[in-house]
């Protein structure tokens, strides 16, 4: 996900708009334009907040002095460790259901999560809404995902199904393009046998030959490509991520030309003074994650709510 300008506030916006429907109606020989369309009517904004990040790591006296096997430095040690922790924090933070809010004293700013931007507010047969997928709070209706790429099926998911996801982001953009397909393991799991084991009866469908000098079986699909679009196959264990656990049957299909991690302030490192204990210090960042129109994007959960 590429990087966006800087944030100048607590709160950043995103203009949107719309084609007009494609007209077939002709326009009689020497008749003047009476009506002109304003072409502003559909533009609509809506936005994101950010989210204040850190972790704080030290080192006592002691474990300064120690000479201990395999680390030479324990602080250093700490310090690094403590940034890849942080990137966690933040692709999981990405990949969550969590809505944006407006922070305080007491309550912290959060950034909306993918699930969130995607979430059509779809219901089941009796109107009721799945788990606590809503839609989000600030996206005017023409914008949201439509609820056909928003679907419940990592559970049973087929090749119909994700080339349903893709021919409805077809009609959306009007053309094939190439999505970055973030995937729980038991969506890749069902995408690797896409082709060989038809879903339903579990009967074989082809049989593929390797060579067997090589001693290597390969049953991987790093790419899904239909008449709809093409989605580059990633495995995740950061989607809809509850502490420890993790959601294995959930994916999002993103456009990232719609998408902006946006830092107000980049991800870095505070050393503070020793006061007798031990060196100690902080990461730290400010971001917002930007995106342009969730109509582009796509969802799959597995109907408890990603």
């Amino acid at each position: 996900m590429r990087k966006g300008p800087g944030p100048k506030g607590t709160y950043t916006e995103v203009l949107a708009d719309e084609l007009d429907v494609p007209s077939t109606d002709g326009q009689p020989e020497g008749k003047d334009i009476s009506q002109f369309a304003n072409k502003a009517v559909k533009r609509q904004r809506f936005g994101n907040n950010i989210q204040i990040a850190t972790r704080d790591f030290g080192v006592t006296d002691v474990q300064m002095l120690v000479d201990t096997a395999a680390v030479s430095n324990e602080y250093e040690y700490a310090k690094m460790k403590t940034l890849r922790e942080m990137k966690r924090d933040l692709e999981s933070t990405i990949c969550s259901n969590n809505e944006r809010n407006q922070g305080n004293g007491t309550d912290a700013w959060k950034t909306r999560g993918l699930f969130k931007w995607t979430a059509s507010g779809r219901v089941d047969g009796t109107g009721a809404l799945l788990g606590n997928r809503t839609a989000p709070d600030n996206v005017p209706v023409e914008y949201r995902t439509p609820a056909a790429q928003d679907i419940n099926a990592a559970g049973d998911l087929d090749e119909a199904k994700l080339n349903g996801v893709l021919q409805s982001l077809f009609e959306t953009h009007s053309a094939k393009k190439t999505y970055m397909g973030v995937f729980g393991p038991e969506v890749v799991e069902k995408i690797d046998n896409f082709t060989r084991i038809e879903g339903e009866t579990n009967t074989q469908r082809y049989t593929i030959n390797e060579d067997a000098a090589k001693k290597t079986i390969n049953l991987e699909v790093k790419v899904f490509n239909s008449s709809f679009g093409r989605v580059n196959v990633m495995p995740s264990v950061f989607l809809d991520r509850d502490g420890a656990s993790f959601n294995t049957e959930a994916g999002l299909l993103l456009d990232l030309e719609l998408l902006e991690l946006q830092y107000m302030e980049g991800l870095h490192v505070q050393n503070l003074d020793d006061e007798g204990g031990g060196p100690r210090g902080y990461a730290k960042t400010i971001y917002s994650l930007c995106c342009k129109n969730p109509k582009g994007l796509a969802a799959i959960d597995n109907g408890a709510g990603a």
